[in-house]
């Protein structure tokens, strides 16, 4: 294996330093309100540097977005083998999204149709798509104790679960609480089985 010099570690280390600074302004200031500038000035860098790294601000966004959700991607496709049932699987899921993903679900969102192009929609999507529907849709397939209604599909399921975690998840960012929700268990049972018995 062909050892790395030290202008590559360095160029690496940099590279993760513009990842670090862009994924804590991104998340704490959105898209819009976050520049390049910005950044390139937190890292010590130049702009024309930050730019060697990633050509354009849309770019760098997408590479913190894809950081954030790789990890979750992996976390919940584990809880999703485990052998316990939909609702604890789905708590689980929950906690996940609660602790582990440091940003505001509907901001990115927002940010992703509002400030970049047709190109990284299409992106952008791929990853929500494979991060978090995708996830949702494959526990309420495989869980023997997920019976749907028979006019409802996975896929409509996922998605109606997914909004009502995300707006959960928008609510605890904003008033920044430390641990996750007390109860998650009763969110679920409402999620899975409504409000009337």
């Amino acid at each position: 294996m062909e050892k790395k010099n030290k202008r590559q570690l360095s160029q690496e280390k940099t590279r993760k330093n513009i990842l670090k600074v862009s994924t804590e302004l991104f998340m704490k200031k959105g898209y819009k309100n976050t520049s390049t500038r910005e950044i390139a000035q937190q890292v010590e860098i130049t702009q024309p540097n930050l730019y060697h790294h990633f050509k354009n601000k849309q770019e760098l966004y997408f590479a913190v977005i894809q950081q954030l959700t790789d990890q979750v991607r992996t976390e919940l496709a584990i809880v999703i083998e485990k052998p316990d049932s939909i609702e604890q699987k789905l708590e689980e899921m929950i906690r996940i999204l609660l602790d582990k993903h440091p940003l505001n679900l509907f901001m990115m969102i927002h940010d992703i149709i509002q400030e970049t192009g047709d190109e990284y929609h299409k992106r952008f999507y791929q990853i929500f798509q494979t991060t978090y529907l995708d996830n949702i849709e494959k526990l309420l397939a495989t869980s023997p104790d997920a019976h749907l209604r028979p006019n409802v599909n996975e896929k409509d399921a996922a998605r109606f679960i997914l909004y009502n975690v995300s707006a959960l998840l928008s609510i605890e960012k904003v008033y920044h609480r430390k641990s996750p929700v007390d109860h998650i268990s009763q969110y679920v049972q409402l999620i899975l089985y409504g409000l009337i018995q």
